[in-house]
């Protein structure tokens, strides 16, 4: 037995490379030994139940051997969800537009110092330290507010989900 997980691939399906149908994506993770193999909408988010030590780095090697893909992945359980919707530090925001709030999943810790020489609020925009994510809340648009150039300015990979896909991704790790 393992334990639910989200799979996140990065830089999927949003234009006209990376493009994996989701069918094929739920063969390939299969196909690596996952159990009851889940996807959520076509930007290649999978709930899977599976050990998660070592889960990203085979779900890539796979991605790139088998499909021709070099996306970077990033695992979370639903234990890790449930903490990130739990530390949402904009509950009431999160809830009444939910499509204006972002969850930017790391591969490793932001390290604050970056973040707070980025600056956590720009206009009505604003950025948020997560234990390891960093939470976005936009004003108008999430495509050209200045608060996603945080995102480069951080080492190793970065994904994001809206508060929707967080919510639905955690119900489903959920059971």
């Amino acid at each position: 037995m393992g334990t639910r997980c989200a799979v996140l691939l990065r830089g999927v399906n949003v234009g006209k490379h990376n493009r994996i149908a989701m069918a094929d994506f739920r063969a390939l993770l299969a196909g690596l030994g996952a159990e009851d193999v889940k996807t959520l909408l076509q930007s290649g988010n999978a709930v899977v139940t599976a050990e998660p030590a070592g889960l990203a780095e085979r779900v890539e090697v796979a991605l790139r051997d088998e499909v021709g893909l070099d996306v970077r992945v990033l695992v979370r359980t639903g234990d890790e969800l449930d903490m990130v919707v739990a530390a949402c530090p904009w509950p009431d925001r999160a809830a009444a537009n939910p499509k204006m709030v972002h969850v930017a999943f790391l591969e490793r810790p932001a390290d604050p110092a970056t973040v707070e020489a980025f600056g956590m609020r720009h206009g009505e925009d604003e950025v948020a330290l997560g234990e390891k994510d960093l939470y976005l809340s936009y004003s108008v648009s999430s495509f050209d507010s200045p608060i996603n150039k945080v995102l480069s300015k951080l080492s190793g990979v970065a994904s994001t989900r809206n508060w929707n896909t967080v919510l639905k991704l955690r119900e489903l790790t959920a059971g």
